[in-house]
Parts: C-alpha cells; structure tokens; sequence
C-alpha cells in the first residue's frame, strides 16, 4: 500500500496543478488560526504545549488509520493526507518562473525568483543547493516519513516544519528549541535520504563528505544535504548559465526520488514494507 500511495500521489502531484484544498499550507494556517483563538497559541507559551499542538493531530490520525479494517478505505486516506503533505506549489510556480526568466535572459526577474526559493541564503549555499534543501525538505523527508509511519508520520513532519516556520516569522523564545527538535525529526532521513544521492551520484566523491557527517551529532541536515549534493553532482564551472547549476541539482534529487520508489518496491517484495 505504501509503494501504491507514493507512485500514485507522486504522479498526481507532478501532473496536475493542486487547488487550495490540497495544499498544507491552507490546513495549517486554519489550525493555527484555531490554535491563537483558544490561546494555545502564544509567545509564553512552553515548548512542551507547542509540541502537543503538532503531536496530538499526528497522534489521532494514527490511532484512526490504525483502527479501521478497510484496505481501501486506508488506501484512500494515506494518499489524501500525503497529496496534502507533499510538494509545495509556491516553491513550484517559482522555479518555473525563474527557469522561464533565464530562458529569455531576464536577469532581473531570475534574482526575483530565486528570492522567493531562499537564495541568497545564510548558509552560503549556491541556488542549485536551497533547491536541493527545498526538495528535501518538501519531497524526500516527508516520503521517509510516510513510509515509515504513514499518512500520520507525514502529517507530524510537516506540522512540524509549520511550527519552526511560524516561530521564526514571530521570532518567539522558543524557536532555539524548535530547531533542535527539528534537527532530531531530520538526522535520520537527511542521512537516508543523502545516501541515496551517492549512488545516483558521483559515488567516490561524495562518500567521503557523506561520511564526515554521519555519526556526527552536530552536523546540520541542511549542511548535510547540500555538502553532498554538491559533491555528488560536479558542474563545470566555466560552461555554466544562470540554469544549468540549478537544473543539473533538480535532475539530481528527481533521480534520488526515483531510486527511493526502487528501494521502496524491493522492501515491499521483500514483505518489509505494507
């Protein structure tokens, strides 16, 4: 059922264009909405109220899915909560509207888009790389997620990746907090999901980086995920246009995703996956 829902949801989501109700940014702003009107919601409020607001929601769909005893009842549910978990159509509408722009060699509009996909960015990242983080934060973790915990798993990520959004736009106390908590629900898949990109990869190149950042508590998923993109996938400098770098990384990560639904099929022969 898992490898049903994400070729199924996977295609959907690349074939059509999600309206509003599809999107996980029109659930979440509507609960945060009813979060701030019961006072759940607000600057003084502990970490640990914060982490009830994202934990519970997971928690009842879980207990739910758990509970029925209908194939395709269940089938039907995970693929609606991953359409609505996965991708981001913002992020989309704006690496189409950078590639148009450089297409017609419209600088200024090409700085407008990358804008909007966070680059430049603090960590020094070249624009080929925050679309590799995007990709991973929007696409590969949130399939690890499903496919280890289901329609549930997914749906805690992203509320929580909701929630260290919203407290760095309100810039709360708690942010500081937040972001560890995320670097703990991110270890495990970044390291997952960046093995991935050895092989699909230049293997030789990119393992060593992989490695240095294995067992290593303090490195970040982000750093992680763009150090081994980088080395995974070697541009040629002198031959580049304003596309080429950030195309090249977006082939790169659509062949990681290919090589996670391998993975996934083999594991669901195997009768480790459901």
């Amino acid at each position: 059922m898992t490898l049903i829902s994400l070729l199924l949801v996977l295609a959907l989501e690349r074939a059509t264009q999600k309206s509003q109700y599809w999107q996980w940014e029109f659930y979440v702003a509507r609960y945060q909405h009813f979060l701030q009107a019961r006072g759940l919601l607000k600057e003084d409020a502990s970490f640990i109220q914060l982490l009830a607001t994202v934990l519970l929601p997971s928690l009842l769909v879980f207990v739910l899915l758990q509970q029925l005893d209908a194939f395709l009842l269940e089938l039907i549910l995970d693929c609606a909560l991953l359409m609505v978990c996965i991708g981001c159509v913002e992020f989309r509408q704006s690496y189409r509207g950078y590639l148009q722009a450089a297409s017609r060699g419209d600088i200024e509009a090409s700085h407008l888009y990358a804008e909007q996909l966070g680059y430049p960015c603090d960590s020094g990242n070249s624009f080929g790389q925050c679309l590799v983080w995007i990709n991973y934060r929007h696409y590969m973790a949130v399939s690890i997620w499903f496919i280890v915990f289901g329609g549930a798993g997914a749906m805690f990520y992203v509320l929580s990746r909701a929630m260290l959004g919203y407290l760095k736009q309100q810039q709360w106390s708690q942010l500081t907090g937040w972001q560890k908590l995320m670097e703990g629900l991110d270890w495990l898949p970044a390291r997952l999901g960046t093995l991935g990109l050895l092989v699909v990869g230049h293997f030789s190149r990119a393992l060593p980086v992989w490695l240095g950042h294995l067992f290593n508590p303090s490195s970040q998923a982000r750093t992680l995920t763009t150090e081994v993109a980088k080395a995974a996938e070697y541009i040629e400098p002198d031959t580049l246009t304003c596309s080429d770098e950030p195309c090249t990384m977006v082939r790169l990560v659509k062949r990681n995703m290919m090589l996670l639904l391998v993975i996934v099929a083999v594991l669901t022969l195997a009768g480790i996956v459901g």
